[in-house]
């Protein structure tokens, strides 16, 4: 494995002359193991959205770059996180989706409540006793997990220690203030499967020099030289001011509400660094969550939303279908391309590659992003 500290040497420097990360990045046990300590456990990690618990009592297991997390709605309709192990032995407390008001422990029915307080140990003392003098219940409750929101979006930081959400993602609020996403509903997920690195779709995300390549049919009226960056701390990716169009004889899908006219036929598609990438167009948006799985399995969840009318009037069900069809298509594309970008690391040719100083900055941005976290633990 490389030493962290040689990475950013290979980035910071003129990009025409940089050398991106090199292949045991993306191809080595030994690389994930400590970039998900030093990255991914350091940052905010998309792993959820709120429409998986839409009622009070809900919960949801989900797994945080190997450690297990619970997701519960508490009955003031707070969603929050907590270490997904029983405070006893040891036992994961929660393993799938489930609806109460107690989490209750199978192995020796130890029971928490929705704010992650021990409320019951049952013959704890005893089989004529449910207390111990000395032990302290307020001391045994479930660990929570700092968690944030973007909207939908739910995060977590597992080191705890990251940045506030609020600066980390401040580069979404500020450029998309005339959006209202509280107008937007969930209507559609969607997984995929990708045999690769995390950091390879999120990359490929960023990628504007491959789309008159690989997705000729949006090339036709969103074209590669209409794209511009955005590189801003932890948000990086492109818009493009021709990204919509009207489709011949379908009814317009309602906008955002408000929304100027001067942003009717925008699109930017950002990345919140790590996992979350972001498409956003005046009549939808769609999130992808990017989970690793390992230092070679990716899988991507998509989750659409629609403001107003356009999320559930049956006069845009087409609409909403094409919408669909098109971006799983497109997406379809992108994993034979990123999958193949997975076996070419392995040659031993590969070195780390180049970038191109038009087109290819934010895929440096994120390559010096992961150097940058991988080295700052080394100080």
């Amino acid at each position: 494995m490389p030493q962290p500290s040689s990475l950013l040497a290979r980035l910071d420097r003129p990009l025409v002359e940089a050398q991106g990360l090199p292949a045991d990045a993306y191809t080595g046990p030994a690389f994930a193991a400590v970039e998900r300590d030093r990255v991914l456990a350091r940052s905010w990690l998309a792993v959820a959205v709120g429409a998986d618990l839409p009622q009070p009592g809900d919960a949801l297991p989900v797994d945080a770059v190997g450690q297990p997390i619970v997701l519960v709605r508490g009955r003031d309709g707070t969603i929050r996180a907590f270490h997904n192990v029983c405070m006893h032995r040891g036992l994961k407390l929660v393993e799938a989706a489930c609806h109460g008001q107690l989490l209750r422990c199978p192995y020796h029915s130890w029971a928490y409540d929705l704010e992650g307080a021990l409320r019951a140990t049952p013959f704890f003392g005893g089989m004529a006793s449910h207390e111990v003098r000395g032990f302290d219940p307020a001391a045994n409750g479930l660990k929570p997990v700092r968690l944030a929101r973007w909207h939908d979006l739910i995060l977590v930081n597992l080191s705890g220690d990251a940045p506030d959400f609020g600066d980390y993602a401040a580069a979404l609020y500020r450029r998309w203030q005339a959006y209202d996403f509280a107008a937007a509903s969930h209507t559609r997920q969607v997984e995929f499967e990708v045999a690769a690195n995390w950091k390879l779709i999120v990359e490929n995300f960023c990628d504007t020099y491959h789309l008159p390549f690989v997705h000729p049919q949006v090339n036709e009226y969103s074209k590669a030289e209409d794209h511009y960056d955005v590189i801003d701390g932890f948000v990086v990716g492109t818009g493009n001011l021709t990204a919509a169009r009207d489709e011949p004889g379908a009814e317009a899908l309602p906008r955002f509400p408000g929304l100027p006219e001067s942003l009717a036929r925008s699109g930017e598609f950002l990345a919140l660094f790590p996992n979350t990438l972001i498409f956003l167009m005046p009549d939808h948006y769609f999130t992808v969550t990017v989970t690793p799985v390992d230092h070679g399995r990716s899988i991507e969840r998509l989750d659409f939303y629609f403001p107003g009318e356009g999320a559930t009037a049956e006069r845009f069900g087409p609409r909403r279908e094409a919408l669909y069809a098109l971006w799983g298509d497109l997406n379809v594309q992108d994993i034979g391309m990123v999958e193949r970008l997975q076996r070419g690391r392995v040659s031993r040719a590969f070195e780390g590659g180049c970038f191109s100083p038009a087109l290819e900055a934010p895929i440096h941005h994120v390559q010096s992003l992961v150097a940058r976290l991988m080295e700052d633990a080394d100080a």
